[in-house]
């Protein structure tokens, strides 16, 4: 095979190369330069046989600047890329155009029919997917990182295998995925060299530091440019300074001029080539770029009266170097600022005014000079230079290729220095034959046994005549999964290709079947690379066939429309575990409603559990109005858990007192109990018997539960001496010693009451205690219901069911509750 380059050897611009094998010219890209002598050798590429094919690996103007030129010339063919790249095409190329008309200086060099030509011609396909462009050459564009759509592009021919990174990133952005290849076993690499004599510092740091300088200008009162490539820069610098906005809860204008308007429209327009985590927000409706204090400048006026304004902002705007576009208009008004900064965050170009605003920081103030169409300026601004570049350094560059393992590395896109620096390090390092070529020049490579490729979906095209729709794409999976494929990736083109053996594709179509795998239980997106479906095992979609527990705000809805009646009041989710806890005004009076609670479970996978706490303030409440009709009046409203029973103390009985705590009981599960102020309560005293002195009869307490288990945690004297109450971890252990505290009431003449409190405190730590002896943790403090006598437990990990029950019975036997885990 040979390989010629056109443009883009020891420069950078005019990328334009031409690889000749198995009698095809397969060209790629076609750019310009930025100066005088534009565009590649083109009278060479008619000398060399012209061209069969053309694969674009991005859309920046050294790449495709003349692929229009290419598109009059070589009317038959056909040019490839994916959609994106497409889209931004048709948006730089059409902007291009309108500058070269305008300019009085130029003469266009082509016109708006040969872009309507080229964007004609020009088909797409997406990432990983593998397309014959022509006889006998299989092309795969893979995510190169670089920029929306920027591919690497892999060319398999019978003379061997060609990987041309064009532009690429090792690094993720905020915009887009860093550079994804899979095995591939290229036996020549094209290599990009744009940073191949240096190291990127931290991205992150460098972002921190933009914006930290951004706002220092901005909070004095003073502007910012920031010159930035209308396609990636621009929407990174923006998500750069929104994201830290939002961070540091700080606000101030940005306006975005140029061309971004248009190019932001592309990015959201394609979101599957977006960061995964800027994909999602797309697909929910998010605007990602724009927002009330970032906002396009409209029109020629408007961006007089920023720059007129005396209002600090931020503008980021096109050319990146300075080299037209608003951004040199907005350079002439505040270059001369001193309370201004033009921040420079990417490539210039040798000859860009932003190289030579560069070189001025490190001379006197005095001769700080720059020219900005046709006329000089004083330099008096701060300029600042950030790294956020979108390549690759050279040290991720030679990791790359290391990991390739090619036969032979060409590099170019880069200055000679750079290439240089890093063909040196690559002999050394890489055992591959290097080339650096030179543009014009013919390099002869021959290949004895090219490398075989690991084959993806070597299966057999169905050629099925009825569109992939919901009703056959089961068939597609079987077929898949019997030949072998599962766990395999496929994209949307893949789908189409085997179902119908389709290999030119509608956009429409694939955006159609895109969505179908979306939606598929046999296909399941990649969340890191969305283009990408994975194909699942048959274990993997019966698993996904099962029926699922409702969505949780659609279950919240149907308990209130099934339940609300019967007193639900509030809804509570455990949603890992799927549990939803129904709060209801008195839980005691749902039993009933265990059919329907079954019911509701059935329809929604979901498991129920009653919280047994009742709503004490909806309670009194109804008790209230309940009363009303008696005419009584509630003097004291309290309620007994341990009982469960509301105690209401009134100024005296009534007649229907009986008939009103049943019903109460009936409807509500929980007993009613009257105080009647003004009864006279007739103590029986038993003068034969008298009340032991109070110290000895509590030390004769002591005396009698020295050898019990369980502890009296502690003893008052009630009523001013009525009686004695004795305070257990809870009144249930204290039902246990009914006959020795009637025995201890009889001896000392007291009146001995167990407490009805609960030491929540202590029961926690016998709790602790027990479960200490089996080494198990709870992973919080438990819930305790004395209602209903359950304390509720989480565990740090499983437990044996017979351990769990030992656990259980250990802790009834001390406290009366039972625990549920």
């Amino acid at each position: 095979m040979e390989i010629v380059f056109l443009g883009g050897a020891k420069e950078v611009g005019a990328s334009c190369v031409l690889i000749k094998a198995c009698n095809k010219n397969i060209l790629i890209d076609s750019g310009i330069r930025m100066k005088e002598d534009k565009l590649p050798n083109l009278q060479l590429l008619r000398e060399l046989g012209g061209v069969d094919v053309c694969l674009i690996s991005h859309a920046h103007l050294d790449h495709i600047g003349s692929l229009p030129l290419i598109a009059r010339e070589y009317p038959h063919i056909f040019f490839y890329a994916n959609q994106p790249t497409k889209d931004l095409i048709k948006v730089l190329l059409y902007d291009s155009l309108r500058i070269m008309e305008i300019a009085e200086d130029e003469i266009p060099i082509y016109a708006e029919k040969n872009v309507e030509d080229l964007l004609d011609r020009t088909l797409t396909y997406g990432f990983n997917y593998t397309f014959e462009p022509i006889e006998g050459i299989k092309v795969t564009f893979f995510p190169a990182g670089h920029i929306l759509g920027a591919s690497m592009i892999f060319i398999q021919t019978q003379e061997g295998s060609i990987l041309y990174t064009g532009d690429f990133s090792a690094d993720r952005q905020l915009t887009v995925d860093k550079a994804s290849v899979p095995k591939i076993r290229p036996d020549v690499v094209i290599c990009e060299s744009t940073y191949g004599d240096r190291l990127h510092t931290n991205r992150s740091f460098e972002e921190e530091r933009l914006f930290n300088t951004v706002a220092e200008v901005v909070s004095q009162g003073g502007k910012v440019l920031i010159p930035a490539f209308a396609i990636g820069r621009a929407q990174e610098i923006i998500l750069i300074l929104r994201n830290y906005m939002k961070k540091r809860k700080v606000s101030f204008n940005v306006f975005i001029d140029g061309m971004v308007r248009e190019v932001i429209r592309v990015y959201r327009n394609n979101p599957t080539y977006l960061s995964s985590r800027y994909y999602k927000r797309v697909l929910k409706g998010e605007e990602i770029f724009l927002a009330d204090n970032i906002n396009v400048v409209s029109d020629k006026k408007q961006r007089e009266e920023i720059v007129s304004s005396s209002d600090p902002c931020v503008i980021i705007s096109s050319s990146g170097m300075l080299t037209g576009g608003p951004s040199v208009f907005y350079a002439e008004k505040i270059v001369q600022s001193q309370n201004a900064l033009i921040a420079i965050t990417g490539y210039q170009d040798e000859e860009a005014p932003g190289r030579k605003l560069l070189e001025l920081a490190e001379l006197p103030e005095n001769e700080r000079k720059i020219e900005l169409n046709g006329k000089e300026y004083e330099v008096k601004c701060r300029v600042e230079k950030y790294g956020l570049s979108a390549h690759s350094d050279r040290d991720r560059i030679l990791g790359f290729l290391a990991t390739l393992k090619p036969r032979t590395v060409i590099f170019a896109h880069g200055s000679e220095d750079a290439i240089s620096q890093i063909s040196d390090m690559a002999v050394k390092e890489l055992g591959a034959n290097i080339i650096v070529p030179q543009n014009g020049e013919i390099n002869s490579i021959s290949i004895d046994k090219p490398r075989k490729q690991l084959s993806f979906f070597n299966v057999r095209k169905l050629n099925n005549q009825e569109l992939l729709n919901e009703e056959n794409l089961k068939l597609l999976w079987q077929y898949l999964v019997e030949n072998k494929q599962e766990s395999n990736h496929i994209t949307a083109e893949h789908a189409i290709l085997i179902w119908n053996g389709k290999e030119f594709l509608e956009r429409d179509e694939v955006n159609r079947v895109f969505e179908l795998l979306k939606k598929s239980v046999y296909f399941e997106q990649n969340p890191r690379k969305p283009y990408l479906f994975r194909i699942l095992s048959a274990q993997e979609v019966e698993e996904r066939l099962k029926p699922k527990p409702m969505e949780q705000n659609k279950m919240r809805e149907l308990a209130f429309e099934m339940f609300a009646e019967y007193g639900l009041y509030k809804v509570g989710m455990d949603i890992e575990n799927k549990v939803v806890t129904f709060y209801f005004h008195f839980p005691e009076a749902t039993k009933k409603l265990e059919e329907k609670i079954r019911e509701f479970e059935k329809l929604t996978l979901w498991k129920v559990d009653i919280n047994p706490n009742i709503n004490l303030t909806y309670a009194s409440e109804y008790v209230k109005n309940l009363l009303k009709d008696y005419n009584v009046k509630v003097m004291k409203f309290s309620y007994n858990p341990v009982i469960n029973a509301i105690v209401i103390r009134i100024k005296e009985d009534f007649e229907e007192m009986k008939s009103v705590s049943e019903k109460f009981l009936k409807e509500t599960g929980v007993s009613l109990i009257f105080d009647v102020e003004d009864k006279k309560q007739e103590e029986k005293v038993d003068l034969q018997k008298p009340k032991m002195e109070q110290n000895k009869a509590l030390l004769l307490i002591d005396l009698y539960f020295e050898n019990e288990k369980d502890k009296i945690y502690k003893k008052s004297i009630k009523e001013g001496g009525k009686y004695i109450e004795l305070s257990f971890v809870t009144p249930f252990v204290g039902e246990k010693y009914k006959d020795k505290i009637e025995e201890l009431s009889a001896k000392t003449g007291w009146d001995i009451k167990v407490s009805q409190s609960i030491n929540q405190v202590e029961m926690i730590n016998i709790l602790k205690e027990i479960l200490s002896k089996y080494n198990i943790e709870i992973q919080k403090n438990p819930s305790i219901y004395p209602s209903a006598r359950e304390v509720k437990i989480k565990l740090s990990e499983e437990v044996q069911e017979e351990i769990l029950k030992k656990i259980s019975d250990e802790f009834f036997e001390h406290t009366g509750f039972y625990l549920k885990a």
